[in-house]
């Protein structure tokens, strides 16, 4: 029987959207694999990053390291800056509705990315809503359906995030950094929506200290070794110029019997294992090649009044 993978693709930018989903789409088309696209539905302001450089010690060797300058556009690297923004998915409903109708999984990754990245820790609880609310509504206008699933961007979640997520319906969220499916924690509550979290390293996270091939190679031998793997690509750059190697990654992936799948598909198989999802609170953390602090699945808890000796209510 076949290892199965959770295929996550994140689209961040207008130019990720506009020119990497359709690549993406050839290349898992051709693969016969299906994956779980998470799309920012509001203005690519992708040109705030440049404000990290004054606050945020570390952003500018990471930015070298990992080459930005040759994988963004100059258009992209000024959006929301010295040139306007541009919608990302909202402005290619087409290829969101193309996504979902090849059999792909399709959710929300916020409405502003930039504005969720940079200054979540100090919006209230108003303003949470709102983002959510907005790329919510966003994506029912062109599936005329509501998400079942969400992915915070920069896997950044607070407790206010997740408290309102939690009304929403959704099947399941991916909103951190982890090691296999889970129940999230907050305030002594287990909330109702489940968490899928990214568990292997990103490319841009290995950019400049590995060389690409030896990276997919390195996520192979990982994700064959983990018994709920979730690979975290980009169209910006699986879809754009490190199409080729994700290409060669999804045939090797083949050979080894291990079979990419959208993140529903990865947490069913979970739940059908019969063991109850631990219950785990979420923490910020530090990623190996990532600049900031992301949101991290702490250990299992026995939460106060469960029934059950794993934590699950």
């Amino acid at each position: 029987m076949s290892r199965l993978l959770g295929l996550r693709i994140d689209v961040d930018t207008h130019e990720g959207m506009r020119d990497g989903v359709p690549r993406l789409l050839g290349v898992l088309g051709a693969a016969g694999v299906k994956g779980t696209f998470y799309f920012a539905m509001g203005p690519d302001r992708s040109g705030l990053a440049v404000l990290n450089l004054f606050t945020r010690p570390g952003f500018l060797a990471k930015m070298i390291r990992s080459g930005a300058p040759r994988i963004y556009s100059l258009r992209t690297m000024l959006s929301g800056t010295l040139l306007p923004s541009r919608p990302v998915a909202s402005a290619f409903p087409d290829l969101l509705r193309r996504a979902a109708g090849e059999g792909h999984e399709t959710g929300v990754h916020g409405w502003d990315h930039r504005r969720w990245q940079d200054r979540l820790p100090g919006l209230p609880a108003a303003e949470i809503a709102r983002d959510q609310e907005r790329s919510a509504g966003a994506y029912r206008e062109i599936l005329a359906q509501a998400p079942s699933t969400s992915a915070a961007p920069a896997w950044l979640a607070y407790e206010e995030s997740l408290l309102r997520q939690d009304g929403m319906g959704l099947a399941y969220a991916s909103d951190c950094r982890g090691t296999e499916p889970f129940r999230p924690v907050v305030r002594g509550r287990v909330l109702a929506t489940p968490q899928v979290p990214a568990t292997l390293p990103t490319l841009d996270e290995a950019l400049g200290g590995e060389e690409v091939p030896a990276f997919f190679a390195r996520m192979l031998r990982e994700a064959a070794g983990s018994p709920w793997p979730v690979l975290t690509v980009h169209a910006e750059l699986e879809g754009g110029p490190f199409a080729a190697p994700f290409e060669a990654f999804l045939s090797k992936a083949r050979g080894l019997d291990l079979r990419p799948v959208p993140l529903g598909d990865l947490l069913a198989a979970r739940v059908a294992t019969g063991r109850p999802l631990p219950c785990c609170p979420l923490a910020p953390g530090r990623v190996a090649g990532r600049h900031g602090r992301v949101s991290v699945q702490g250990a299992g808890l026995l939460v106060p009044g469960s029934n059950q000796e794993t934590g699950t209510p």
